[in-house]
């Protein structure tokens, strides 16, 4: 708490910090993205050899998806180290939004990945039996591919919703799932009944999980880069609340943003009567807020009655 004098009034400022030293991946994320990345790595090896050997684009266009995949947990991985970081002068929240720009990228990437599958299609459609593809080998690499995928979903499932990159991990391993079921009924079409262009219609659907689910994660991203107020919370309902406490006059200036992925913020200038403008009033305000919101890291900055400040532009 601090005290300070604007416009000749004092006005009480009440600041409470919940996040202490920077934090990025728990241990036991950082492990179940290091277990998924050494799977993914295999496979890439398995498929790289399935597509030389067996001919097929799909294997070889899924093996760049998981090249994306395994460069995305390693961005991931980097962002989290970085985000341990200790704050300074000049990046007075640390290294937090890192996370964030790695998600960022991450969906940029899947998008990309989803433009490639549909050109891959496109070509397929307008030259129907080019190249030969042996079935056998590619139904045998897919089949391999599943089991794997299917065992990094279940690694990273448990943990989606704590990480913003861990969800955008689970997401690209969701995608490979669905890439390896399109490559084993691919593969199977073509072998009972040579209609090579079942992988254009396999690769169009792919294309469109992709780029639905990548838009999502780019959504969650840019929300946080441009400090959007986050989508479980409501501005109007915390202003409410607020304002229903003991003495409180007006709110204004109120802001709620997110930092990084599970930490939110808010800010708050709250003018109350005068018999209410001291350090408990703001103690209370921001433990009631804490408590009913979940946030991590809040200011709120008491004003007297009659209190006038510059009008800010935002």
């Amino acid at each position: 708490m601090s005290k300070d004098c604007h416009h000749g009034r004092q006005h009480i400022r009440h600041h409470h910090h919940h996040m202490g030293v920077a934090e990025g991946l728990s241990a036991q994320h950082v492990k179940k993205l290091q277990a998924v990345m050494f799977l993914s790595v295999f496979y890439l090896f398995l498929q790289a050899f399935g597509g030389f050997y067996s001919g097929s684009l799909a294997l070889w266009a899924d093996a760049g998806h998981k090249l994306a995949d395994i460069g995305a947990i390693a961005l991931a991985l980097a962002a989290s180290w970085f985000a341990n970081l200790s704050s300074s002068p000049q990046k007075t929240f640390g290294f937090y939004r890192l996370e964030i720009l790695a998600a960022l990228i991450n969906s940029v990437g899947l998008m990309v990945a989803s433009t490639f599958i549909f050109w891959e299609a496109l070509q397929r459609l307008l030259e129907p039996g080019h190249g030969h593809v042996h079935g056998h080998i590619m139904v045998g690499v897919a089949g391999i591919g599943l089991l794997i995928n299917v065992a990094s979903a279940i690694i990273l499932y448990p943990s989606r919703t704590f990480n913003l990159n861990v969800k955008g991990a689970l997401l690209h391993v969701m995608t490979d799932i669905a890439n390896s079921f399109g490559e084993m009924l691919a593969a199977g079409t073509i072998l009972w009944f040579g209609w090579t262009w079942a992988d254009a219609l396999i690769g169009i659907a792919i294309g469109v999980m992709v780029f639905i689910n990548a838009g999502r994660v780019l959504g969650e991203a840019l929300n946080i880069l441009m400090e959007a107020s986050p989508p479980r919370l409501s501005v109007p309902h915390i202003q409410d609340f607020i304002l229903r406490h003991p003495g409180v006059q007006d709110v204004h200036d109120l802001h709620v943003w997110t930092i990084t992925t599970g930490k939110e913020a808010l800010l708050a200038h709250v003018q109350v009567d005068e018999a209410y403008f001291h350090d408990e009033t703001a103690k209370a305000l921001e433990h009631e807020l804490r408590e009913a919101f979940d946030l991590c890291h809040i200011t709120v900055q008491l004003e007297p009655p009659g209190f006038e400040e510059a009008v800010l532009p935002f």
